[in-house]
């Protein structure tokens, strides 16, 4: 939203940041004089007038302390009052629309409104913590006093890029977030260490990009502010030093003196390069600098809560026994945890079992594949009760798959959930979205020939039916498997002595199982959809790789779907299989009401395949069976959007103790992303019975 134009005027026609003097008026005025007219005035011009640098000096005279400041905010001009939540206010331009001149001003704007905000909160802190050691003070004013010289040189140059302060809403984000200040530490905690401290990002990113854009009078004032605020900074770690505990690290100190919803991921850019550089000339050490730069927490967009829980479909099978994993299953769970990650944005969550160590997450970052906040489960896999989540509001979980288990294991969090769809109570119906059975009983028309059984007659009667059609090899499949378990191959030879016993107790309890003919596959994909708020939407296409009869080893996501396929099968698959996928077709529009009556949201995997014919034509089965939750086809498709643009990339499921050296040699672009060679996803170490591989082809 554009206000109106401002009522008053700054002239500084000479302007340069070499040569900007002001010519003090009120000399003779205090630290705290200066304090006063900062905080008090709704004059800019006697905001910004500076103190003459001999008389940064501290007054003697005693002091009393200042009343409460609670709701008290800066008066400041009518044009420059602080914006209401509902104020739209401009996005911050893009790279290519800094051409622009005045998109050029429109960010100034927002720089010119955190350099008087700093300067507000330091004139806040003269007043507020009057017996703060001197030299303390002293460096405030000192501090205040380029701040001061900061906004006018934003005024001036987005004056010239026709833009005026207070033509757009000025957010109070600054102000709100460091004000409620109780002591010195505080303030140097979150104005020097946080907010300041991602300025060390923020101009010299956007002193690059402007001087890139050819507006070199921008850039050179960002390069000044940027060497004024490493020097701010560094005031304020060395006073955070002088108070923090002598036992605690600079990390350490500073995570656990950050209000919440403050976090140190505030003290970083947000869509900027991590200035290693700049950090070590404010002075701080490795140690801190590697953890900052692997630290992710969400900003302000309320974080959805990611959870790797792959056998949820075993315990599903169980419902409403209880279920126990065996070690199988666990050594999965814990292996693979980590690809869960790449479903989730920067600013979620992802729950895990054990916490990556700092090496790996490094690496990942490296190469463009950032991990998002992590948070540690209590040894019985349930939410620490001490961890910061259970007290922080959250937009929805986002498990693997809804499961039994979910309800008991995450409650801790639904106080503070917007969505807390998937921690409803488990029904036969919720049970029934897993059950293949149950699936080619609704979607018989995508899912055949495949025929469901609950006796050995029905098993009988559905084997005379293969064979009449010519079939004479077959497969049993359980109601309950996942990535090819369950699965029985059968020849003729094999079928009497099927059909001489009942079928298993266990299986009965299951609700049956599938006899379906064995086909010749040569091509395995599957389709991921999302299904919420009654809608269906298409998210991507999937190369499978299929190991014997239906073992998932991995999958391939090419630029272009088709890409590198023999002709006559890429032909059939853009002729006669894909458009079927369509969101808007009626596969599409049989799944949203399959799903809707089980009263499911979230994600779908439909795993398909074309299969030849002893005649040799190639046949689409459709669907094969649908995967009610999150898929490693999705997470290709994750992984795919991380990469160089127009590359490939190959998803792999391996034995740890199988990797090589290959496996972890990966080429970074100049955009820091994956450009050739290969990166191992999951930690490795002895722990880990299984691992995943991303390769570029």
């Amino acid at each position: 939203m554009e206000r109106s134009r401002s009522s008053f005027a700054w002239e500084n026609p000479g302007f340069s940041p070499e040569n900007d003097e002001v010519t003090p008026e009120g000399a003779g005025e205090t630290p705290s004089d200066l304090a006063r007219r900062v905080l008090f005035s709704t004059d800019l011009t006697g905001k910004l007038r500076p103190l003459p640098l001999l008389e940064v000096e501290i007054e003697s005279a005693p002091r009393e302390r200042s009343p409460s400041w609670q709701g008290f905010a800066p008066a400041r001009p009518e044009i420059l009052r602080f914006a209401r939540s509902d104020d739209t206010r401009p996005a911050l331009p893009s790279r290519p629309g800094l051409v622009d001149e005045e998109n050029r001003g429109v960010l100034l704007h927002f720089f010119a409104n955190h350099e008087l905000l700093a300067a507000e909160l330091m004139a806040l802190a003269l007043l507020k913590f009057p017996d703060a050691p001197e030299a303390f003070r002293r460096g405030l004013a000192a501090t205040l006093r380029e701040e001061q010289r900061h906004t006018r040189w934003y005024l001036a140059r987005m004056r010239e890029c026709g833009v005026e302060f207070g033509q757009y809403p000025l957010s109070p984000y600054f102000w709100d977030a460091v004000s409620p200040m109780e002591s010195p530490l505080d303030y140097v905690s979150r104005l020097s260490l946080t907010f300041e401290q991602a300025n060390l990002d923020y101009a010299r990113h956007y002193s690059g990009l402007l001087a890139e854009a050819g507006d070199s009078k921008s850039a050179s004032i960002l390069r000044r502010v940027y060497e004024d605020e490493i020097s701010h900074v560094g005031y304020g770690l060395h006073w955070f030093r002088q108070w923090k505990s002598p036992c605690e690290s600079d990390w350490q100190a500073l995570e656990k003196r950050l209000p919440f919803p403050l976090s140190p991921s505030r003290a970083k850019g947000n869509r900027t390069g991590f200035n290693e550089e700049g950090r070590r000339a404010a002075g701080f050490d490795e140690d801190y600098i590697r953890r900052l730069a692997l630290f992710e927490r969400s900003k302000g967009r309320t974080p959805n809560v990611f959870l790797f829980n792959p056998e949820a479909e075993h315990r599903a099978a169980r419902w409403p026994d209880v279920y126990h994993p065996d070690k199988a299953r666990i050594a999965i769970a814990e292996s693979l945890e980590l690809l869960a990650g790449f479903l989730a944005r920067r600013d979620d969550v992802l729950l895990v079992r054990r916490a990556p160590s700092e090496s790996h997450l490094a690496k990942l970052a490296r190469c463009g594949l950032g991990m998002p906040e992590i948070e540690v489960l209590a040894p019985n896999g349930a939410i620490d009760p001490a961890g910061l989540l259970v007290a922080r509001k959250i937009n929805a979980l986002r498990p693997w798959s809804i499961a039994p288990d979910l309800a008991s294991r995450l409650a801790a969090l639904r106080p503070g959930l917007a969505d807390d769809h998937t921690l409803a109570p488990w029904t036969a119906e919720t049970r029934g979205l897993f059950s293949k059975v149950e699936q080619v009983r609704s979607l018989a028309r995508w899912m055949g020939p495949s025929h469901p059984c609950t006796t050995t007659e029905e098993l009988r009667h559905a084997l005379d039916q293969l064979r009449a059609q010519g079939h004479r090899e077959f497969l049993l499949k359980r109601a309950f498997s996942t990535a090819g378990s369950g699965l029985t191959p059968l020849r003729n030879e094999d079928l009497p002595d099927l059909l001489a016993r009942p079928l298993a107790p266990a299986i009965v309890e299951e609700g049956g199982i599938l006899l379906e003919p064995h086909h010749n596959r040569v091509f395995d994909f599957s389709v991921q959809y999302r299904f919420e708020g009654g809608s269906i939407r298409f998210v991507g296409f999937v190369e499978q790789v299929i190991h014997g009869i239906g073992g998932y080893r991995g999958s391939i996501c090419r630029s272009k779907f088709c890409r590198a396929l023999d002709p006559e099968l890429a032909q059939f698959l853009m002729d006669e299989c894909l458009p079927r996928y369509d969101a808007t077709g009626e596969l599409a529009a049989d799944l949203a009401r399959w799903a809707t009556a089980h009263g499911y949201e979230g994600p779908l995997g439909i795993d398909a395949y074309v299969n030849r014919t002893d005649g040799g034509r190639l046949v689409l089965r459709p669907v094969c069976e649908v995967n009610p939750r999150h898929t490693m086809g999705l997470v290709a498709l994750e992984l795919k959007r991380r990469i160089a643009p127009g590359r490939d990339l190959s998803f792999a499921i391996v034995k740890a103790a199988d990797l090589n050296e290959d496996d972890d040699a990966a080429e970074i672009g100049a955009d820091g992303k994956l450009v050739k060679g290969s990166i191992v996803l999951t930690e490795s170490d002895a722990k880990n019975r299984f691992a995943a591989v991303a390769r570029v082809l």
